[in-house]
């Protein structure tokens, strides 16, 4: 993850609202998102839950490494094939427009990871002091050399924090609009 430098910068968002629709996601939902004028990700609604103890629903959510304006071919949207880990987030993303639903299918064991993991972070500040925990919010005794591609932060975010990841990886890979700008 990257360090934000500001409380603008943590609140700057690029995302493009693609539909002027107020949309109600499900599990099973695949949708896509815009962080650039004609930069489409994808992604799927995993589930709907209460998640890390809270007494209210929220949505799991995958981002697939799938970058395109046309829908990808279901070889493409496997959990092997995530740009990061699994995220909970709120329904902003799809009431305000900047998720938009293009199908909804039921999921398959296949499309799902067979664990979920998100890092706790101790309150440290060192960014190697952290617990894994599961969606319930129960410690693991896990292997924290695991791949970060299938972690993410426990907590919630929302549309915004997923821009701000996609952000960061199309700047990773030089393909951000910014960095491709002359």
């Amino acid at each position: 993850m990257s360090e934000l430098k500001s409380l603008e910068e943590a609140n700057a968002c690029s995302a493009i609202r693609l539909t002027l629709k107020r949309q109600r996601g499900k599990a099973g939902d695949i949708f896509r998102l815009s962080p650039a004028p004609g930069v489409f990700v994808w992604g799927r609604l995993i589930k709907r839950a209460s998640f890390f103890g809270l007494n209210a629903d929220f949505n799991l959510v995958y981002i697939y490494n799938a970058v395109g304006p046309e829908r990808p071919g279901p070889e493409v949207l496997v959990p092997s094939n995530l740009m990061f880990g699994p995220a909970v987030v709120n329904s902003l993303g799809f009431s305000r427009g900047y998720w938009e639903i293009i199908a909804s299918e039921p999921l398959r064991t296949t499309d799902i990871l067979a664990h979920h993991r998100f890092v706790e972070f101790k309150g440290t500040g060192s960014p190697d002091d952290y617990d894994l925990v599961d969606e319930a919010g129960t410690k693991l005794r896990a292997n924290h050399s695991e791949s970060d591609r299938f972690l993410s932060q426990s907590g919630f975010g929302n549309y915004n924090a997923i821009d701000g990841r996609l952000q960061g990886v199309l700047r990773a890979r030089g393909s951000s609009p910014a960095t491709t700008a002359g």
